[in-house]
């Protein structure tokens, strides 16, 4: 089955407006193959053999051929394509605090693709991609038949596809061979919710999908919004958060797994984060503002300083990305849900 592309000026546009615009590109290629057949016999008529009229480069949709999985590597057959194990090297030294990084990422050069108009967006869920895996070649990235962008690298984060209710096969490809599936495997998508699918390193070398729900947190009290952690790191990995002044947000949070929600009050936050072993005699705030007294003092043994704006009525997940021994460093990359 060929991957097509359907490419917008303004991705978010209403779903309607872009079936139009689908049905309007298909008449005209049906149209340009017709005018075509009637110059090739016109041209074979008159004695000019091999000469053809070039298609209308503005009514041509790219295509992209898709791949049988067993053309390529599935993730589970050992051939991982030199993609390194990411596992700590034993006795590694402290890592010194990094500068703050920028909370919010620029969005990929990638566009999402609709294949599936929705009529509505009851029966419609919403994705993303974001790319923690720390190989430093390019990736494309896919829905079915959906391809929401194709040089994503480490920290891209893709924009918003709809996919419609029930099971989709999710693969994750080199972009440089397409025969090269890194990963592949079918998740649910719930009509209404919204979805990130986080590429990471997977413990036992290659690549792995995990679908994190950006659902969950509903009716904000006045001047309140939500704040989580995920980690993706890398595997063996464990995390302590603290707001600054004040004491613990997050306690042990492990490779590949996601907080829960926790209000917090509308302003600037400066978030800390320590390894899972660091101040452990600090009680965990069940609420996130500023001025709450904590039971003790922010360590000054952090690993990274994490700045968040959050935004009364909205939800936000810092997901760790990266480590400290590859080309791409520990940092965080802070997402509205």
């Amino acid at each position: 089955m060929a991957e097509m592309n359907y490419f917008f000026s303004n991705p978010a546009s209403r779903p309607g407006e872009n079936g139009a615009v689908q049905a309007q590109n298909m008449t005209g290629q049906s149209a340009q193959t017709g005018a075509g057949t009637a110059r090739t016999g016109a041209s074979a008529a008159a004695g000019q053999t091999g000469v053809t009229q070039p298609a209308d480069p503005g009514t041509v949709l790219p295509v992209y051929p898709e791949t049988s999985a067993g053309g390529g590597n599935s993730g589970g057959n050992g051939n991982d394509y030199g993609i390194s194990l990411p596992v700590a090297p034993p006795d590694s030294p402290p890592v010194a605090p990094l500068p703050s990084t920028p909370s919010v990422p620029d969005s990929s050069p990638g566009f999402p693709i609709f294949p599936n108009f929705p009529g509505t967006g009851s029966t419609f869920s919403e994705t993303r991609f974001l790319v923690a895996a720390t190989n430093n070649f390019p990736l494309r990235l896919s829905v079915d038949s959906s391809v929401y962008d194709t040089a994503a690298r480490f920290g891209t984060v893709t924009g918003h596809g709809f996919v419609a209710d029930g099971f989709h096969t999710v693969t994750v490809r080199r972009a440089s061979d397409l025969r090269a599936i890194l990963f592949q495997k079918s998740f649910p998508f719930r009509a209404g919710e919204k979805t990130t699918l986080v590429v990471i390193d997977s413990g036992q070398g290659g690549m792995d999908v995990i679908q994190v729900s950006d659902s969950g947190c509903r009716n904000f009290p006045a001047g309140a919004g939500c704040y989580r952690v995920a980690n993706m790191s890398f595997d063996g990995s464990s995390y302590n958060v603290q707001l600054q002044g004040a004491g613990t947000i997050f306690r042990n949070v492990n490779y590949t797994s996601v907080t829960s929600f926790k209000q917090a009050m509308q302003g600037s936050y400066l978030f800390t984060v320590t390894g899972a072993s660091c101040c452990g005699g600090f009680r965990e705030l069940p609420i996130i503002a500023i001025g709450v007294l904590g039971a003790g003092s922010v360590s000054s043994n952090s690993l990274l300083s994490v700045p968040v704006d959050i935004q009364a009525g909205k939800s936000y997940t810092t997901y760790i990305i990266g480590n400290n021994w590859s080309d791409f460093s520990l940092r965080a990359v802070t997402l509205e849900s």
